[in-house]
Parts: structure tokens; sequence; C-alpha cells
């Protein structure tokens, strides 16, 4: 009788792949005929693959279809219809000093705001104010209060000033809050912030930020929110129902001979081997060949995601938290938490997690309810941020705004020289592969179980298992 993982592992390699990334042109004729995302994909593939295989020269028409390409992406993100407004707005930041130092001062905004509305509620909350006696003071706190609840922070200024000059008996006590509120660096911050958004630049600036989605914390953005979590709500629902059936199907193979089992979110011990080092410390699910009392075994561990791309922007710190998981101890025991309870896993089946350089161990899969893309993109977003984002992508641009000559794509040549020996554009070098990668181990729940039940019905003696 075949052992039951080898009918898995066959059920994982026969499962279709529906999110498959597409291949890339086949050289760098087709690569530019194919569009500015595949030209731009090709080459810095090359140059991935050039730098990783001493074998395979970099093609020397790679560094100018890349140039090439960058140069139209900008033009592109610089057009006013259709165009990138996160790109349109970091260029408008370099550009300008008034819109540079308002992007500064927003980004600690609400910290600022949270920070100076805590020190007026320290005395001037309504319900301390309710056991105040009626008079001047009283009125002035109310007031205070009211321009920080409405973000008039200008006038707060004023108001906490003209308190202090007032020189108010019963005011003594709150002075050195009052002064600790004007002297400190939040409500500066934040006046500041408020005179900057009357300039026209500032304006357009804060319109292309929110053409780039909705702010946090707004209607808008809390129900995208939602949506997010029922998409991977139902993911999870439907990867952890086939997983469950996959278990059955193995009990039933294996004849009540070993108890296979779905565990999920299980949490890596605190004192596991290795260090953290931005690895995956929390897995969605795993199928355990053990009882709840026994040692188990890891049979297969699935991370779940609500979109393939989801899984791109975790495979690093999945590959991480498999070769932690690697450093356990062979003959160690390893108590795992999870949502169903304590899971006690063998240090041996953990060190089958060893990743094979890059790629994930056969029995490491991702799990995906949502319907493929008609084509998923050959270049990501995150990795067209990063190459705009350059310096020498920004002076193209501010070349380009300045209305005179175009600049010669050459003039890029340091994003190319940048990206093939600089760290900061690292993922971006390996964001094609990374994507095959992860896209390779990604399945749906439906086509797993489908594969499992023919492995399953196909191998000898299923018959004897049905009955």
């Amino acid at each position: 009788m075949q052992y039951p993982h080898t009918l898995l592992l066959a059920a994982l390699r026969d499962a279709p792949r529906r999110y498959c990334m597409p291949p890339l042109p086949a050289d760098a004729e087709a690569a530019a005929a194919s569009g500015t995302d595949a030209a731009l994909a090709f080459a810095i593939d090359a140059a991935r693959v050039a730098g990783e295989e001493r074998n395979t020269p970099l093609p020397a028409e790679a560094g100018p279809l890349f140039t090439r390409a960058l140069a139209q992406l900008i033009q592109k993100s610089l057009a006013r219809e259709g165009g990138d407004p996160a790109f349109q707005a970091l260029v408008m930041q370099a550009q300008d000093a008034a819109v540079n130092e308002h992007a500064q001062l927003w980004r600690l905004r609400d910290a600022d705001q949270r920070a100076v509305r805590a020190a007026i509620n320290a005395f001037a909350h309504p319900g301390k104010l309710r056991g105040m006696p009626e008079g001047e003071l009283r009125d002035a706190l109310a007031q205070l209060h009211e321009l920080a609840a409405s973000g008039l922070w200008e006038e707060l200024a004023q108001g906490i000033k003209k308190l202090l000059d007032q020189k108010l008996p019963a005011e003594k006590s709150l002075q050195p809050a009052l002064r600790a509120i004007l002297s400190g660096p939040s409500l500066d911050r934040l006046a500041r912030s408020n005179e900057l958004l009357h300039l026209e630049a500032v304006q357009r600036y804060q319109a292309l930020v929110e053409r780039q989605g909705p702010a946090a914390g707004s209607d808008a953005a809390l129900s995208k929110g939602r949506a997010s979590a029922r998409r991977g709500e139902a993911a999870e629902e439907a990867s952890t129902l086939a997983l469950g059936k996959i278990a059955d199907l193995l009990n039933r193979h294996d004849k009540g001979n070993a108890s296979y089992r779905v565990v999920r979110s299980l949490r890596n011990p605190p004192a596991f081997p290795g260090e953290a080092n931005k690895a995956k410390e929390e897995w969605d699910a795993a199928i355990v060949r053990g009882g709840a009392d026994a040692t188990a075994e890891l049979v297969l561990l699935a991370e779940i995601k609500a979109s393939p791309a989801a899984a791109t922007a975790d495979f690093s710190r999945l590959l991480r938290g498999l070769r932690r998981l690697a450093e356990a101890g062979a003959e160690e025991t390893y108590a795992f938490a999870s949502a169903d309870g304590l899971t006690r896993i063998h240090g041996t089946s953990l060190q089958r997690l060893l990743p094979d350089g890059d790629s994930l161990p056969p029995h490491v899969i991702y799990c995906c309810s949502a319907a493929p893309e008609a084509r998923p993109p050959m270049l990501s977003a995150a990795s067209k941020a990063v190459l705009l984002a350059e310096p020498a992508s920004l002076a193209f641009a501010h070349r380009l705004l300045a209305g005179a000559e175009a600049p010669p794509p050459d003039s890029l040549a340091a994003v190319w020289q940048a990206l093939m020996t600089e760290p900061r554009l690292r993922a971006a070098l390996h964001q094609y592969d990374t994507a095959r990668k992860a896209r390779a181990a990604m399945l749906h729940p439906a086509d797993l179980l489908a594969s499992a039940a023919r492995q399953f019905d196909e191998a000898p003696g299923a018959s004897d298992n049905r009955r």
C-alpha cells in the first residue's frame, strides 16, 4: 500500500495552478513589442539571472531596453488622464519646498493631534468641567476643548496665550500644563500644517494624495477594510474545509492506524530556536498526523491568502519563517499554541520544512479562493513605485515637466546600475521570480481537494476503504 504522504504529495503536484505567472517574452525584441511592463520585467529578470548564474551573461540589449521602458513608464505616470497620482505627488514633493514640508508634517499629524487633544482633555474635558464653578475660567477651558476637538490649531494657540495673559487667580495651577502645550512641538506643527493647506500647490498635492485611496480611518477606508476581511474569511473557510476533507481521506486510507487532523493558527513557541528577524511566526493551517494528546508529525502546511498578490508580498517572510522552523532539534518536541488547542510537533518533521534555496518544500502551499486575474501583472505595483522613486527617475520627470526637450532614456542608467547593486532595490530585482514561485505554490481549495480525491480513489485498496 502506498504511504499516504506519497499520495498527498502527488495530489499537490498534480493540482492545477490557476494563478501562475505568464512566461516572460522570449527575447528583448519580443519584450519591447509586448509593452512597458513586459519590457521592464524582462530586463529586470535578465539582470537577476546574470547576477545569480555565472554562466549566463547579461544581454547587451537589456540595459537600453530597461531605460527606454522606464522612460515610457515615467511619461505614462505623469499623464493627467490615467497617470499615477502617487508618482505625481512624489514629483511635486521633490520640486516644491512647501509641499515637501507639508508632506513631512502630514505624516506626524495624527500623532500630534492625539497628543494635543490628550493634553487638553487632562484639564478641560467636559467631564472635568462639570465640577468646576461657573465663571470666566470654566468658559475659557471649554473653548479650548472645543477648538482642539475642531482642529483649529492656530486659534487654540491664541486661546492658550490669552488665558495665560489674563492671569486668573484660579488658573495658576494650570499654567505649567498650558505652557507645556504651547511650547511643545505638536501644536506648532499642527498650526503650520493648517497654514500650508491654504497654498494652491499644497492643495493640488493633497488632491493627488486623496486620489490614491480613502484616508485611514475614513468611512470609505473602513468599508474597504471590511470587504477585505470578508474575502479573507471566505478564503479561510474554504481552505479549512478542503483540508479537513483531505485529512478524512488520509484517515480512511490509513484504515484507522493514524489520526490526521487540521489545526489552525499555529503560533511558534516563545523559546523556539533561531531569530525572528522579520520571519513568519504564525501559520494559518496545517494537517498533522497524531492525536491531540500525542506528539504529531507535520504533514502539510498551508498559508491562506485572499488574493494571489498577497502571497507575493508574503513570500520572503514565509521563507524566513520556514528556515527558522527547520532549526528545530531532531529529537525535540515543540508545543505550538493554536486555535484548536496545544499541538506538540516533533522536530524531525519541522526540519523537513527547510526551503531548497528560495523554493518552498513540496508540502508547503498557499491557498486562495479568489477568481484568477485575466492576466497577472508582470511588473508589480510595488516594484513600479520603487523604480519611480529613484532620484534619477524623479530628475527625469522634472525635466519632462519643465517643458524642455525630453531627456534621453540613457539618463536613467543610474537606476539600471542601482538595480543590480543596491540592497534597497533587491525586492524589485527579484520581483518576477518571487511572484512566479509564490503563485506556483498557490492552489484553489477546490482544485486541491479534487486532486487529492483522484489520488486516493486511484490508490491500491481504495475500494476497500470505501466499504
